[in-house]
């Protein structure tokens, strides 16, 4: 897939479907703002699309992330999911030509 739209999409997809599936393994009641964390992600992620602002892209990403490791780094469905939706997401802004994750500096020899 190398349209920017399918990767969106796709990540979309798997947010949404990250809100339905269980998030067992986690601490008591870490599952909760877990979701919280996916809702989050989905709105800021959809606000930045829309407004062209990468800034509110890199915060759903960070959302997504915290959703993935609150509670623990134990694999299930929900944070599996949820993680999956986070690297669409890099793929789909790196097929449009975004910056989303700082690029690293190359430095030449000095001698």
């Amino acid at each position: 897939m190398s349209s920017p739209r399918g990767w969106y999409l796709a990540a979309g997809g798997l947010a949404v479907a990250a809100l339905g599936l269980p998030w067992t393994g986690q601490l008591p009641g870490a599952a909760s703002p877990a979701r919280v964390a996916v809702v989050a992600g989905l709105l800021l992620a959809v606000g930045g699309l829309r407004t062209g602002r990468d800034s509110l892209l890199r915060a759903a990403l960070g959302a997504a992330v915290v959703g993935v490791l609150l509670g623990g780094v134990q694999a299930s469905p929900g944070r599996l999911a949820l993680a999956a939706a986070a690297a669409c997401l890099v793929l789909g802004c790196r097929a449009a030509g975004r910056r989303l994750l700082p690029a690293r500096q190359v430095r030449g020899s000095a001698g």
